[in-house]
């Protein structure tokens, strides 16, 4: 391990003959007097050439230092030139101390060298053997010491002690902290490790208690919770005294102080005694005269149930909140006003309420506004007409006046600089008592134009670019506003940080024109400082990660400008790899008066193996029917349509994430439930090709699934594809899949012999290509935009199918909004649009479509008229679906705005729908339908004798509303829909007497995300 360096400043030069020069003539400063061979004996001879000794660098750093010097090859050698230099490559903060020493050659010229000691900065900090609690991050946080910082063994002391103090905060006493050093010359950096040794935890000791607690010392341990011989830990006590605090708030003894006053540790029984001081103060009667309020709006409205204090500016917040809260309940000019009394053990807090009249706000209107709509201008108010929410609204003078200054700044933002905003109030409008009308009248007046426009200062770019890079909106000719001008004083000090300039100021002059009413003359002056660039990017905590890996993702670059942004932009694509807990990324010798500094990058490696498991339920109707069979001797026969209950799931899941060190990932996922069996292997390699929009993911996994009441399908498949993403909405996946289906005989509840071909166990290629474009605002709510999806795919004995067939899969869907109020309180019509066409083709043995290939429908996210997957045709022996080669749905939803309620507040909205569509047997058989609403042949799905000519191909519909309650992972839904053309069928199964059924008009569901 190297020596510490020390890291002195320049207060510590090494050499006499240097703190000589380094003196001024007549300086006060005591220093000792070089020798005369070390300094003068030089003087005046020339420079032959400057050198560095002790600098281990490249011969790029070596002449980036000599361009520094004042000094030069080829001067002559001045005590003054000698001190410049020495100062300056002290400024740079690289070096801790610098030795001059000089050589004459032969030739009478001298060579002089300059023998420097470098400084080291922390480039980075990790924690070995820590226990838990605390955490590394905790002790290492708890240094205080900084990426890219300057090295101090102070420092390191200090950081030690702080470390130290939190060990013992949770019971370690008897830990040791061992700092090591790992010193890189070339970089200067120093990597800090801190050994830890725990050693035994202290236990809870005496439990002490002082002041005026007013309950035994034994109770305030009971409450508490810490007793003689429990473990310490900082979380324990912090628990501790919250659980005290809450005892005095709940006998409204809001002033009750508590706290630990003493931590006495017994090395010799390794006990910590801990002294509670407590003070538990009045008790706080706070009542609200003059009107009704109940008691959990006092302790919500009056913070000192939160602050535990009593003063008058929390009263004075109190007061304010509950006006504001009548106020809501139409008392506009409502009074409010406290007196505050203390007697003996008590104090006294009244909010004395005066109500006066009820009104309520009806009417909201403004006049005279061009530039912005009514809904604009309202959800920038603080008055608020009536609603469901506020039944009274909203409204008081104060209000009014602070909307009145809010609406002519938005004015004055966009150039209005004359605007002049008026309001008249209306009680008793149209004669209704209590009623009340607010109208908001606005003279928008003349707009201020920018008549001359000016930048000066910048050197290093010229106009046009500054211009060019859509910088500045203020411009000659175009409406001038301060805030205009505030956005452009950002953008452009933006601009210039991004591009090395640390140091930029930026100052805005604007003056009325002189000879022109409504005109400014505006000019801006930049000062662009000193440019910084990146000299090396410095990486460090790597220990499972490729080095390549963190590297094709850096946007800052060797020799590059110093840019914020780059900085910021790498740190977030290193944390969008998934594989880092921890980026950090620091200039190192941030303090340093040179132009070239490095980026010290750190990263923390996260788990790389995680589990995750679940329980869940999904309600809705057509679930499945368990214990029956549709055998003659059985006694509890199935029915074709299911019944309505609950199924569980249960999952689990493994990552593997930093896979051979790169950013790959392995997956494994099961999920258990009556519909659905599964289990899923993947392995996914980003930036397939090193191309960053690239994705290659391999697939296995086995499905048994019932997601009809026909079968059950079993599946094994394998598959590997490629997602190229084209830009940020068009996607384009490329993929091939080989599975094996087959129909679990036991399950069929059809004749084998009706349907031979279908139920066989079945080899299916396909290769497939999806086109994926999503311009939708939000994924998950969304509201403008549209989502189209395209897959085409080919089963084929080429690709090794055992059947025959082509796939062609369209979505489309659409979202518009009107009617806004707000930004986000809009009405949106939602339309989405599914076409699905299978095409068997080849031999008569191989041109079929296996069971589990066919389009299925019907459910929460197909056609809410059906339960699911029970549209479409069916077995004409036992009435079970059997799905179909062609597909159409279209869904139609108006989705409201969020409705204003109690308590849920604005979470909730509702829609209606319409469902149009269906399974059809064959793609002839769809186009020929879209017309028709009705059951073709349904007197022949009546018979009961013999099998007819049931039709299941036309066009079905439903209708429904829906309620939507908004939460962080998307909307919890509630559907109802109504069939309004439900299938009529016949069945005829052996097990069960004859009988014919229509399919249920009534069905709900209930899921987590949109329907579309």
């Amino acid at each position: 391990m190297s020596p510490s360096p020390g890291v002195q400043s320049v207060l510590r030069v090494a050499l006499c003959a240097v703190l000589w020069l380094a003196a001024p003539a007549g300086a006060q400063v005591q220093t000792p007097a070089p020798t005369e061979e070390g300094v003068t004996a030089f003087l005046g001879a020339k420079v032959a050439r400057i050198q560095f000794g002790n600098l281990i660098d490249s011969v790029e750093d070596t002449e980036r230092l000599r361009d520094l010097l004042p000094l030069r090859t080829g001067d002559i050698l001045t005590r003054e030139k000698l001190r410049n230099s020495i100062q300056k490559l002290f400024s740079t903060g690289r070096f801790a101390t610098i030795t001059a020493q000089a050589q004459r050659e032969a030739s009478g010229e001298v060579v002089v060298s300059f023998v420097i000691e470098p400084n080291y900065f922390i480039g980075g900090i990790q924690v070995v053997g820590e226990p838990r609690p605390p955490s590394a991050s905790q002790l290492a946080n708890a240094t205080k010491l900084e990426l890219g910082e300057l090295f101090t063994d102070e420092g390191v002391e200090q950081g030690v002690t702080r470390m130290k103090r939190v060990m013992e905060d949770n019971g370690y006493y008897e830990s040791t902290i061992t700092p090591e050093f790992d010193f890189n010359p070339r970089t200067q950096q120093v990597q800090l490790l801190f050994k830890v040794e725990r050693g035994p935890q202290a236990r809870v000791g005496a439990v002490n208690v002082t002041g005026d607690p007013g309950y035994p010392a034994e109770e305030i341990r009971n409450v508490a919770k810490i007793h003689t011989g429990d473990k310490v830990t900082s979380a324990r006590v912090t628990r501790a005294l919250s659980r005290l605090r809450k005892r005095y708030q709940k006998k409204d003894r809001l002033e009750a102080q508590v706290a630990i006053t003493e931590r006495t540790y017994h090395p010799d029984t390794d006990r910590l005694d801990y002294t509670f001081a407590i003070q538990r103060g009045p008790v706080v009667d706070i009542k609200v005269e003059g009107a009704h309020l109940r008691r959990g709006l006092v302790k919500k409205y009056v913070p000192v149930y939160e602050e535990n204090a009593v003063d008058d500016d929390l009263l004075n917040e109190g007061r304010r909140n509950i006006r504001d809260y009548f106020q809501t309940k139409g008392f506009f000019d409502v009074d409010v006003e406290f007196t505050h009394n203390r007697a003996g053990d008590k104090t006294t807090v009244i909010f004395d309420v005066d109500t006066g009249e009820r009104h309520k706000l009806t009417d909201l209107e403004f006049s005279g506004n061009k530039v912005f709509k009514d809904w604009e201008l309202q959800e920038r108010m603080l008055v608020t007409p009536a609603s469901l929410l506020l039944y009274h609204g909203r409204f008081s003078q104060t209000m009014l006046a602070r909307d009145v200054e809010s609406i002519e700044q938005l004015y004055r933002g966009l150039g209005y600089r004359d605007v002049k905003v008026t309001t008249s109030v209306e009680d008793d409008y149209k004669g209704e008592k209590g009623r009340m009308r607010v109208l908001v009248n606005i003279q928008e007046g003349e707009l201020t134009l920018v008549k001359n426009f000016t930048i000066e200062g910048n050197q290093a770019f010229s106009e046009d670019d500054l211009r060019g890079a859509d910088l500045m909106n203020t411009a000659a000719g175009q409406p001038y506003a301060d805030s205009t001008v505030a956005q452009d004083r950002d953008s452009v000090v933006n601009f210039y940080f991004n591009r090395g300039f640390p140091d930029v100021k930026f100052e805005a002059f604007a003056e009325p024109d002189p000879q022109e009413a409504n005109r400014m003359n505006v000019r801006y002056k930049i000062t662009e400082g000193e440019q910084q660039f990146v000299d090396r990017v410095i990486i460090s905590g790597l220990e499972n990660t490729r080095r390549y890996v963190v590297e094709r993702e850096l946007e800052i670059h060797n020799n590059e400008p110093m840019s914020q942004q780059n900085m910021l932009d790498t740190q977030r694509k290193l944390y969008d790899l998934g594989i880092f807990n921890k980026v950090d990324l620091a200039i190192q010798n941030p303090q340093g008066d040179i132009k070239e500094k490095n980026v010290v990058l750190q990263v923390e490696e996260a788990k790389r193996y995680t589990f995750n498991y679940g329980f869940g339920v999904e309600v809705q109707t057509g679930d499945v029917q368990g214990g029956c069979s549709n055998d003659p001797t059985s006694s509890s026969t199935c029915r074709p349509q299911g019944r309505t209950g609950v199924s569980p799931r249960v999952s689990f899941d493994l990552t593997r994430i930093n896979f051979l060190g790169r950013d790959h990932t392995i997956l494994l996922k099961s999920r258990i439930g009556r519909l659905q069996q599964r289990g899923l292997v993947s392995y996914e390699a980003p930036r397939w090709f090193n191309r960053e929009n690239m994705t290659l993911t391999f697939t296995a996994f086995f499905d048994k699934t019932q997601d009809v009441r026909t079968f059950t399908a079993e599946r094994l498949e394998g598959s590997a594809q490629v997602q190229h993403k084209l830009d940020k909405p068009t996607t384009l996946l490329y993929r091939l899949a080989y599975r094996r289906v087959q129909v679990d005989p036991t399950t069929l509840q059809v004749s084998e012999q009706d349907i031979p071909l279908l139920s066989r166990p079945v080899r299916v290629g396909l290769p497939s290509v999806t086109y994926i474009r999503d311009t939708r605002d939000d994924p998950i709510t969304s509201r403008r935009g549209m989502y189209t999806t395209a897959d085409l795919g080919v089963a084929s004995g080429i690709f090794g199918s055992e059947s025959n067939f082509t796939r062609l899969l369209l979505q489309n869907s659409t979202y518009h909004t009107f009617k806004c109020t707000k930004v986000d309180r809009c009405w949106v019509f939602a339309r989405g649009t599914r076409i699905g066409v299978e095409a068997p083709f080849g031999s008569a043995s191989k041109a079929f479509v296996p069971l589990p290939e066919r389009f299925f429908g019907g459910g929460s996210n197909s056609h809410r008229g059906f339960a699911i997957n029970q549209a479409g045709p069916r077995d004409l022996q036992t009435g079970f679906p059997l799905g179909g080669e062609a597909m159409f749905m279209n869904n139609l939803e108006l989705r409201t705005p969020p409705i204003a309620l109690p308590f849920i507040e604005e979470n909730l909205s509702a829609v209606v729908f319409h469902d149009a569509g269906n399974v059809f047997s064959a793609v002839d058989d769809m186009f020929q339908s879209m017309v028709r609403v009705t059951q073709k042949h349904k007197r022949d799905c009546t018979n009961l004798v013999a099998a007819g000519l049931c039709d299941f191909n036309y066009l079905s519909h439903a209708v429904g509303a829906g309620l939507r309650y908004k939460t962080p992972i998307g909307p919890v839904r509630v559907d109802f829909g109504y069939n309004l053309n439900p299938p009529t069928f016949s069945v005829r199964s052996p097990a069960t007497q004859a009988r014919t059924e229509t399919l249920k008009r009534f069905n709900f569901y209930f899921s987590i995300g949109q329907t579309f």
